[in-house]
C-alpha cells in the first residue's frame, strides 16, 4: 500500500458551470491553485476552521501492480493496475460523482463516475480501479475526486510521484507485522525493502518454484464472512524456516484476515500433514484488538473486485498472487 496525502478545494457548482459549461470531472480540467488565484474557489483548511484532510483520514490509499518494464533498457512502453480507495462517504447529500487520472500534460488517462446509490458496505465511494494504463516511472500522475454537496463541489486532488510497484511496508503493517518482516521492508537487510515474490523477482535464490502464493476461495457468505484455503509454499524445515504468516488483503492492501504460525513442534504451530492449506476467515474483533488495528487497515471483502494473499516462510520468502472475486 502506499499514500498520498490530499488538498480539498470548495467551488459554487453555479460558478463552476459558468466556466465549463458543466459540472463535476469537469472541474478538474481546471487547476484548482489557478482558481484560488483568481478568488473562484477556496482551498479548505484548518485556518478557516473546516476540516484538515490529514487529520480526517482522507488520504488516499493505492497499490501499482506492474512497471516490470520501467527501466530504460527496453522501448517497450511499461504499463500498470492501479487501485485506489479513500475513504469518503456517500450519502443522498454529499457523494463522490466523478473520480478522474491525469498526466502532467493533463491528458484523461481514465475516469469513472458514481451516484449517491454506487457504495461499499460501509458506505465509503468504491474501488476505483484503472488496468492496463501507460504509467511512466519518472512522472508524476494527478487523482481528482469531485464530491458533490448541494451547490458546492469540493475536489479532493492526490499526487502520484514518480511511480513504482507498491509492496509491504512499515507504514502500515500492524506493530507485530513490521518486526517479523524486518528482513523484506527494513532497508537495511534488504537493498530492495518491501519486494515481493513475483514472476520477475524474489527474495532469495531459492527458486520461484518453491516460494509461490497458491489458493483458492471455498466460501464467500452475503454477511462479509469468508474462507480462502492458502497452500503451503513447502514443508517445515526447522525452528527458523516454516511456513510462518498466511495472509489476505484487498485491492489496496487493506487487511482481511491472516494467520501466523509458531515454530514447529510448540503447540499453536498448526500442522503440516499433506493437507498443504491453512484456511483464513475474516478478521475477528480479538484480532483486531491484539494488533491494534486502525479503520483504514481493515477492509470489507464484499467490496473487493479481487483480493491479494501473502505466505511467508520466515526465511527467505514473501510470496504474493492475487484472487479474482467479480
Amino acid at each position: 500500500m502506499s499514500f498520498s496525502n490530499v488538498e480539498i478545494y470548495e467551488f459554487d457548482r453555479r460558478q463552476l458551470l459558468k466556466l465549463t459549461g458543466t459540472v463535476g470531472v469537469a472541474a478538474a480540467f481546471i487547476n484548482p491553485s489557478e482558481l484560488l488565484g483568481a478568488d473562484l474557489c477556496n482551498k479548505i483548511s484548518s485556518g478557516n476552521g473546516s476540516i484538515v484532510a490529514e487529520q480526517s483520514g482522507r488520504r488516499l490509499q493505492y497499490w501499482i501492480d506492474g512497471l516490470h518494464l520501467s527501466s530504460s533498457e527496453t522501448t517497450i512502453s511499461s504499463r500498470a493496475n492501479l487501485a485506489l480507495f479513500m475513504n469518503l462517504k456517500q450519502t443522498p447529500f454529499s457523494y463522490v460523482e466523478s473520480v478522474l487520472l491525469m498526466d502532467a500534460e493533463k491528458r484523461t488517462l481514465g475516469a469513472r463516475y458514481f451516484d449517491a446509490s454506487n457504495q461499499m458496505q460501509g458506505g465509503y465511494v468504491p474501488y476505483v480501479l484503472f488496468d492496463n494504463i501507460a504509467l511512466d516511472s519518472k512522472k508524476t500522475y494527478s487523482i481528482f475526486y469531485s464530491l458533490r454537496e448541494g451547490s458546492k463541489t469540493l475536489l479532493y486532488t492526490a499526487s502520484i510521484v514518480n511511480p513504482e510497484l507498491s509492496r509491504l511496508n512499515s507504514e502500515f503493517l500492524p506493530a507485530s507485522f513490521q518486526s517479523d518482516f524486518n528482513s523484506f521492508t527494513n532497508i537495511g537487510v534488504n537493498p530492495t525493502p518491501g519486494l515481493i515474490t513475483t514472476a520477475f523477482q524474489y527474495y532469495t535464490k531459492s527458486g520461484l518454484a518453491l516460494h509461490t502464493a497458491r489458493g483458492r476461495v471455498m466460501d464467500l457468505s452475503a454477511n462479509g464472512e469468508f474462507k480462502i484455503d492458502i497452500e503451503f509454499m513447502h514443508g517445515d524445515s526447522g525452528p527458523t524456516h516454516y511456513m510462518r504468516y498466511f495472509v489476505v488483503m484487498d485491492p489496496v492492501g487493506r487487511l482481511l484476515g491472516y494467520c501466523k504460525r509458531s515454530a514447529p513442534g510448540t503447540p499453536a504451530s498448526g500442522t503440516y500433514l499433506g493437507a498443504n492449506f491453512m484456511t483464513i476467515n475474516r478478521l475477528t474483533a480479538a484480532q483486531i484488538t491484539e494488533l491494534g488495528l486502525e479503520p483504514h487497515q481493515i477492509a470489507d471483502i464484499r467490496d473487493c473486485p479481487y483480493v491479494q494473499i501473502y505466505t511467508e516462510d520466515a526465511f527467505d520468502a514473501l510470496a504474493r498472487s492475487s484472487l479474482r472475486l467479480r
